[in-house]
């Protein structure tokens, strides 16, 4: 068989059909291009530290709720483990969090949530599940992750 036809065969075999509400995977027949704030993303991951850095990609480690010292008043009551990370903004602006799946984010400063300016499905077939952009002044803040169905998420912090 052709390149060509095994091609249109990936492109056209249909995927399962999605749950109602739910929107249907994408099938990839070629690896996503990543936005340029990306670019380091699929490098290895830091995968020990509790510290991010800012533009290089890092595993999160999810535990189980009841045992994760918040930084934020009120423990998050989403389903599923947490996990909690830190981080530092050189210069204020917009940040972009990425997500390898889905959990709720939270940056917290002084004890507070932050409310994010945008959110949505990172590009198809990239690996980038989600991606959260908040309003950042130059400081310290934690990164809280709720509702994490694996043992780990990776994360990735970019300027917008």
């Amino acid at each position: 068989m052709s390149l060509f036809a095994l091609l249109l065969l990936a492109q056209t075999t249909a995927a399962p059909a999605p749950i109602q509400g739910e929107k249907p995977e994408p099938v990839c027949v070629r690896q996503g291009d990543l936005p340029p704030a990306f670019a380091k993303w699929n490098q290895p991951p830091s995968k020990d530290a509790k510290e991010i850095t800012v533009g290089a990609p890092f595993v999160a480690h999810a535990v189980d709720p009841a045992t994760m010292k918040w930084a934020t008043a009120t423990p998050s009551a989403r389903p599923g483990k947490s996990a909690i990370a830190y981080f530092a903004i050189p210069q204020t602006g917009s940040y972009k969090v990425a997500l390898s799946s889905g959990a709720w984010v939270d940056v917290v400063s002084q004890g507070k949530a932050l409310t994010s300016t945008a959110h949505g499905h990172g590009p198809v077939c990239t690996g980038i599940r989600k991606i959260v952009d908040f309003k950042l002044a130059k400081g310290l803040y934690a990164l809280q992750l709720a509702g994490i169905a694996g043992d780990s998420v990776k994360v990735m912090i970019v300027p917008a």
